[in-house]
Parts: C-alpha cells; structure tokens; sequence
C-alpha cells in the first residue's frame, strides 16, 4: 500500500494543484491510522489507505474489544486504488517448494504466518490456506512488515500482496509457492495458481481502498476520485504497477462503492465460514 499510494500521490499533484503527503502509521491492526481518518475533519485533506474489505474499519476493532467503526458510515469509500494478486511465500533457504510439501511439514507441528493483525486478509487467507490443505498453523500478529522474519526462517509461510512481496520474490530471497488469481502473473510466469498446485476452488484477490470521513461531502468525494482515476491511467503509472504485479482498477465513485459493499460481504462470508468452527 505504500509504494502504490506513493506512486498515485505524485502522479494526483499536477491535477490537484497542491501536495499529497503519505504518512505511515503502523500498529494495531490499522486501527491507529483508522481512527486518526474517521476523527479528521470531513474535508477531503485527511483519508486513509487500507484493504477494500474494511479489516480494518471492522474486525481489527472487534479483536481488540473495542467498538468497530462502520463502513459507509464513519468511513465511506472513496477509489479502488488496485487490484491486488497475492502469493503463497516461503524463505528461499526453505526445503519447501509446494503448496503439498507445506502442508506435510504442517501435518505434526503448527507452522507459524504473519499478519497485520486478527481478521486482517493476510490472516484470513493464511488461515484459509491452511484449513484447505488441512496443516496445523499458528497466527502471529505484526505491529511491522513481518517479511525481514520470513526471509529469515522464523516464519514457516505468508500469504501477502504481491506489491509487498514483488521484490523479495525477483530477489531471490522469497520463494513463491502459488499465486491466488485465477490466471499466472505476467510479473510470475513460472509461478502456479491455487488451482495448478492442488487447490481448484481457490481464488482470491483483494484491494487497497482510499476512505474518507463518513460525512464528507459527495463532491469532494468525487473531485479526488477522478484525480485517482486519472493518475491510474497514465502510462507511467500503469508501469509502474506492472513491475509490482499488481492492477490499476480506475473505478468511479459509484463503482467503487458497489464493489466495495460486495467485497465486504464476500469477507465477512469468508470470516465466518472460517472461525465458526475449529478446524478439522
């Protein structure tokens, strides 16, 4: 998310007139940068870039006992910012090379993933991964990017965006057992899909959302949505995004906020579906 609204920031300048500043504030589950958005003033100047999902509008509140924000409420959608693909890693120094040589090393002793915190997509689709394939897991939740540890073989997998992860993988310091979209990643020709290593009914792909406070105005709403959508349309953004392996998506207002309401209820299907029940 960084690095795409770093890139979208300079590309939104020119037609704003003015600065777009991207500041990081990691922690609780993104509940910190969350609030900090929902409490801002309605004016356009002050929003938030997070998963489209509302993880962390929604259930990064609920893990920690305090009442959750809710979408379209006290935040409402502003642009989908893009469309993620995301990738099963390992460290490049690990035996494991497949999705079933993953989940044999699960079968007696739980593997641990990383998250940004519970109910966050990277814990959703982790632990997704591992009722699927039928391996023990351990959720260890993160303040930081948990990658520097998977590098280092403290961590047995992830499930992260390939923005996030693009540069580890060509590195050579991340191996990438499959990818969760339903076709091969130009950026990844040689890495599978779900569906190729074993997992037909496996498909996923999220997005980073732009929010707003809940109250600001419609107009406003819709002066920094076409900003977006034109920034996502020029040629050196379009590239940019491709060597990332992720998808500029330049969606209306409206657009967005349909898409937006259909991802959260697909999420909160998914999360339920999940931790209704122990895994078998």
């Amino acid at each position: 998310p960084d690095v795409v609204a770093r890139t979208l920031a300079q590309a939104m300048e020119p037609m704003l007139g003015q600065s777009v500043v991207v500041e990081n504030r990691p922690g609780a589950g993104g509940t910190l940068a969350t609030s900090a958005v929902a409490s801002a003033a309605p004016d356009g100047y002050t929003l938030n870039v997070s998963g489209c999902s509302g993880d962390s509008i929604t259930h990064a509140f609920a893990a920690q006992g305090r009442p959750p924000l809710v979408p379209f409420k006290d935040l409402t959608p502003v642009a989908r910012l893009m469309r993620d693909h995301w990738l099963v890693l390992v460290s490049s120094a690990s035996r494991v090379t497949t999705l079933q040589e993953l989940a044999r090393s699960g079968s007696s002793e739980a593997l641990p993933y990383p998250s940004q915190g519970e109910g966050s997509s990277p814990h959703v689709q982790s632990e997704r991964l591992a009722r699927a394939m039928k391996f023990k897991a351990l959720h260890i939740p993160y303040k930081e990017n948990p990658i520097a540890d998977l590098v280092g073989g403290r961590l047995a997998y992830a499930v992260q965006g390939s923005a996030g992860a693009a540069p580890m993988v060509k590195s050579g310091r991340l191996k990438a057992l499959a990818v969760l979209s339903a076709e091969r990643l130009p950026a990844f020709p040689d890495v599978p899909t779900a569906h190729e290593a074993g997992l037909p009914s496996y498909v996923f792909n999220g997005g980073v959302c732009l929010w707003a406070p809940g109250a600001t105005p419609t107009a406003v709403l819709e002066r920094v949505n076409e900003a977006l959508v034109t920034a996502q349309r020029q040629l050196s953004v379009r590239e940019r995004f491709e060597a990332l392996g992720v998808d500029p998506t330049p969606l209306g207002l409206d657009e967005t906020r349909r898409y937006v309401a259909a991802f959260v209820t697909e999420s909160d299907r998914l999360r339920a579906d999940l931790f209704s029940a122990a895994p078998k």
